[in-house]
């Protein structure tokens, strides 16, 4: 009889983006969907220009993007607010007939629409935050709000989900929580690829017995590409970086290859080739900049991709990406400084990526997705159970 219950629940995630590369959510959705516990999930997001207005992922989840009357508006603080508003109130009149059971917000400024669900249709309140979004570069008036909102607001909530266990504790700490938990940004296992391919050093013309460093993913502000690029400008020209991705500093990249030969740009690739491209470098870098605490907190999903790929990685020395490096020997922790990074990539030997790269793959048959959704299917039927016998 329970199970038969648990199969007519309905799931609504919601999350203020397209929903275009969202792969926690996409892990997340896929894993409740083959558990059975719900009958629907709908996943509520923003629509724009070549994207489909409604989008079916299974025959269980259901992806709907928002369209706006006030897309068009002017994109100042006011008229973003207005935006949200219009969105978080479509949402609630499209599914307000739905009998949502549980409500995921998956941002800080979606919790209010997440109130709203609990309070008139008495569903279960998710907050699975991506990041630790109070703590971001955000500074005056909004920091002080969205920590209000916040403050105001987790009380009320059901589940707390961070991605870190260092975010953890400070929720705990922050509010006295004593529940919070911990689900990373874990890719699905992979199978071993062949690494006698070489396709990045035979597309960017490198001999095979120089080494390749890669980095992979948005090329934006903070994340080091200015550090990285002039450390490569200084090391032996045998040590090449290439980059793959796009982002706003993309065209400086681009600058640096003109100027170095051993300095490479390289476009992204689709989805289901980035791990046979990424596996064909020899080490990669991901550096995050130490300018807010979200950023010394984070563990970005990147870090596991480069494991799952087989690379022995380069990480900033914070506590979580460190703790990664540290537990399974598969990398360096490297201060982002220009000295200490160059004296590590100068010093990086074919033996060392030889022995590291042993241990990451022996990491990466430790952990994966499955790993994470035990926690994820735990916490989300203990939920379930309790929407029946309230009903």
């Amino acid at each position: 009889m329970m199970c038969s219950r648990m199969s007519k629940k309905v799931n609504l995630h919601v999350y203020p983006t397209n929903f275009t590369h969202e792969s926690r959510m996409l892990k997340e959705t896929k894993s409740l969907a083959e558990s059975g516990l719900f009958s629907k999930i709908f996943i509520g997001a923003i629509w724009d220009q070549n994207l489909a207005e409604l989008e079916y992922l299974d025959k269980t989840r259901n992806v709907w993007r928002v369209k706006l009357l006030s897309r068009k508006l002017p994109g100042g603080s006011l008229w973003k607010a207005l935006k949200l508003l219009e969105w978080q109130l479509k949402i609630f009149f499209k599914f307000r007939k739905e009998k949502v059971s549980i409500f995921n917000s998956h941002a800080l400024s979606v919790l209010p629409l997440g109130l709203l669900f609990k309070s008139f249709h008495g569903s279960k309140l998710v907050y699975d935050t991506h990041e630790l979004e109070t703590e971001t570069q955000m500074s005056g008036f909004r920091k002080r709000m969205s920590k209000l909102l916040e403050r105001i607001t987790i009380p009320y909530t059901d589940l707390l989900v961070v991605v870190s266990d260092s975010i953890a504790g400070w929720y705990k700490n922050e509010y006295g929580l004593n529940d919070v938990h911990v689900i990373r940004n874990i890719p699905y296992q992979v199978k071993e690829e062949d690494r006698s391919c070489n396709v990045l050093k035979k597309e960017i013309g490198i001999p095979d017995e120089e080494m390749l460093f890669i980095y992979q993913g948005n090329l934006g502000k903070d994340r080091g590409i200015e550090l990285i690029l002039e450390a490569f400008s200084r090391v032996d020209r045998q040590k090449h970086i290439v980059f793959m991705g796009f982002g706003a500093l993309e065209n400086r990249v681009k600058e640096y290859e003109k100027k170095f030969n051993n300095v490479h740009f390289h476009p992204p690739v689709i989805p289901d080739d980035v791990i046979y491209y990424t596996n064909s470098a020899d080490v990669g870098v991901h550096l995050i900049e130490n300018t807010c605490l979200n950023h010394y907190y984070c563990l970005p999903n990147k870090v596991f991709e480069y494991i799952m790929s087989g690379l022995p990685l380069i990480v900033s020395d914070f506590p979580e990406m460190g703790r990664v490096v540290d537990s399974g020997g598969c990398g360096w922790k490297v201060d982002v400084e220009m000295n200490t990074l160059v004296s590590l990539i100068d010093r990086i030997s074919w033996n060392d990526i030889s022995v590291k790269r042993i241990k990451c793959l022996d990491l990466r048959k430790r952990i994966g997705w499955h790993t994470e959704e035990k926690v994820l299917l735990h916490i989300y039927r203990k939920l379930v159970e309790q929407t029946i016998k309230v009903n």
